[in-house]
């Protein structure tokens, strides 16, 4: 017994460093694949025609509310600023940055996180519209309050915030509701906020090439099936 126990130890200590390393690379290759992804969005996008800023200041500031963003702010960075046409649309999308860039290792550092936002015109301006995935203390947080459509499967799925209830219902009970439910990614990954004349999206981490078709492709859709009588009734 009193031989094994060192034995024993010597595995333990050595299986976690083993999985402290294996965690270390991956990490290393994840960030690695981030900024090579990032590369290729902004080269496509180039290649498209698309504008492109590698740092703008303020641009983003009417965009605060919500989470990635802060509930207000002045003068925000914004990383990989790019603006075009999709679809017929205008559109931006850029990478906001939460935590602290520049930290020395050690005990208690805070890691940078990488979020990607996508915007896209709206035919007209709307009240704060939110559709995303469940979380806990719904309602109780957030600007405006949840709102059911009385659809048990979209309802179940998506938690909808609003500061209109009747705009939200006249938005979304017709096409979007059907569509929403009927895309298995749409609840973990496609959150939709309109914010005054921008309908948006967003996503941890950096921007990659599929990004353009994919989100913003994604975007067009939801606004296609949003009945044109309620822009004009705002």
């Amino acid at each position: 017994m009193t031989v094994l126990m060192p034995v024993l130890m010597i595995l333990v200590v050595g299986g976690i460093f083993a999985l402290v390393i294996t965690m270390m690379v991956r990490a290393q290759r994840n960030r690695a694949r981030g900024v090579q992804e990032r590369a290729a969005a902004i080269r496509l996008a180039q290649e498209r025609g698309y504008g492109y800023q590698q740092a703008t200041y303020g641009l983003i500031d009417g965009l605060c509310g919500m989470a990635p963003l802060p509930v207000s702010g002045r003068n925000l960075r914004a990383e990989h600023y790019i603006t075009g046409e999709f679809r017929g649309r205008g559109f931006r999308c850029f990478e906001y940055v939460t935590g602290t860039l520049d930290v020395h290792d050690g005990p208690g550092r805070n890691q940078p996180v990488f979020w990607t936002v996508f915007a896209i015109a709206a035919p007209g301006p709307g009240p704060e519209l939110v559709v995303r995935r469940p979380q806990a203390l719904d309602g109780m947080t957030q600007r405006g309050r949840v709102v059911q459509l009385g659809v048990p499967e979209f309802d179940e799925a998506f938690r909808v915030i609003t500061d209109d209830e009747s705009f939200a219902r006249d938005a979304l009970a017709g096409d979007v509701a059907p569509f929403l439910t009927a895309q298995p990614q749409a609840v973990r990954d496609f959150p939709v906020r309109l914010h005054n004349s921008e309908l948006i999206t967003w996503r941890r981490g950096r921007l990659s090439p599929q990004d353009f078709d994919e989100r913003l492709g994604y975007l067009c859709d939801v606004l296609d099936r949003i009945p044109p009588r309620v822009w004009s009734a705002v």
